[in-house]
């Protein structure tokens, strides 16, 4: 299950970036608006848009949560 996401925003091409750690609900807004769901897996089980979808996906990588 994907619990949460971190989303790097690229400002310009000096590799400036702002990074942002999303909650859960935060996580599912972002899904919805993409039209994007995960099978258990984690891989890709639909995204609306395949024009979008050339470009976010090579770009999710799915890591373990860490232990606290």
């Amino acid at each position: 299950m994907i619990e949460s996401v971190e989303l790097n925003i690229y400002l310009d091409d000096d590799n400036n970036s702002v990074s942002l750690s999303l909650s859960p609900v935060q996580t599912e807004v972002i899904f919805k608006a993409l039209g994007l769901q995960f099978h258990q897996d984690n891989t890709c089980s639909h995204f609306s848009d395949q024009t979008l979808k050339k470009h976010i996906l090579p770009k999710v990588n799915f890591k373990e949560k860490p232990l606290s």
